[in-house]
């Protein structure tokens, strides 16, 4: 299945790519007629495919399979062009008119490249756009827990359901009287992955978009046993082992991830201004307009 969504993300690529983009062309790895694939075009892909390398990112056996891929996939595109050629297609008036669609693209994105490129940033401006967006490295609330899960079924019926909320009750109980929570975490929770250990679930975080169970941990006080709280997965008996406040990241602690987003916004302030100056010269025109329009 992985290699399936790979392919298709691959092909896609393939058959939208402006430019293989390299300068140097070292190392030809395949030919078909006037064309050639080089490794560095290959390599550029890669890493310059955002599809890619998310998959590559979780999966970086697959490396070998893009590889092969891209290469079987450029030599049959290849191929598809030159007979393409022998039948005069490339006179065809309709591909005509997207071949200088596409170059015009290519040509504007050259454009924009070659100026934002050029885009220098110094310490001092990085540190003041830090100072007036320090919100944006805000980590929120969170809380560290533990938890048992009793699991339940998707398709459980009104009984099944009812004896694991009874099953979740009777070990909240025994913990509130004295039992260990690690020990009835050992005993009775489901969750194979924290049961490992001792029930830790980990941190979760205060969000636009948490779920209502976690709502109702963050209402709970550092070492308070929950209620059974329902997920998709079940019944849950969680225990906050720490209250962690938000926290405004440091600047040297997210310098990267500012000189990242500073730059961003120059470029595209700079994109903005040019395409301003550039309507003053050339004083492109709409006649577009509505059906209803008069």
């Amino acid at each position: 299945m992985k290699k399936c969504i790979l392919l298709l993300v691959i092909i896609f690529c393939l058959l939208t790519i402006n430019s293989w983009g390299s300068t140097s062309k070292k190392g030809i790895i395949a030919e078909v007629g006037p064309y050639k694939l080089y490794k560095s075009d290959l390599d550029e892909i890669v890493r310059n495919r955002t599809e890619i390398t998310q998959i590559l990112g979780t999966h970086p056996e697959l490396l070998e399979y893009v590889y092969k891929t891209l290469i079987e996939e450029w030599i049959n595109i290849s191929m598809l062009a030159l007979e393409a050629k022998k039948e005069n297609l490339d006179k065809n008036s309709e591909i005509q008119k997207r071949i200088k669609e596409i170059t015009k693209r290519i040509l504007a994105e050259g454009y924009i490249k070659k100026h934002v490129t050029n885009i220098k940033i110094n310490e001092e401006e990085l540190k003041e756009y830090y100072e007036k967006n320090k919100n944006n490295y805000k980590i929120p609330q969170g809380v560290k827990i533990k938890h048992i899960l009793i699991y339940v079924p998707k398709d459980a019926n009104e009984k099944i359901e009812q004896q694991a909320f009874e099953k979740a009750l009777k070990i909240r109980k025994k913990i509130l009287e004295g039992t260990s929570f690690e020990e009835m975490v050992e005993k009775y929770s489901e969750d194979i992955v924290s049961k490992r250990k001792g029930g830790d679930f980990g941190i979760i975080r205060k969000g636009k978009n948490i779920s209502k169970m976690a709502e109702e941990i963050f209402k709970l006080k550092t070492g308070e046993i929950s209620k059974p709280l329902r997920s998709l997965y079940g019944y849950h008996i969680v225990k906050v082992v720490e209250k962690i406040p938000a926290k405004i990241l440091a600047y040297n602690e997210i310098k990267e991830e500012v000189k990242k987003d500073y730059l961003k916004e120059k470029q595209n302030k700079l994109i903005k201004q040019i395409l301003s100056d550039l309507k003053n010269k050339y004083h492109p025109k709409i006649y577009y307009k509505k059906e209803n329009d008069h």
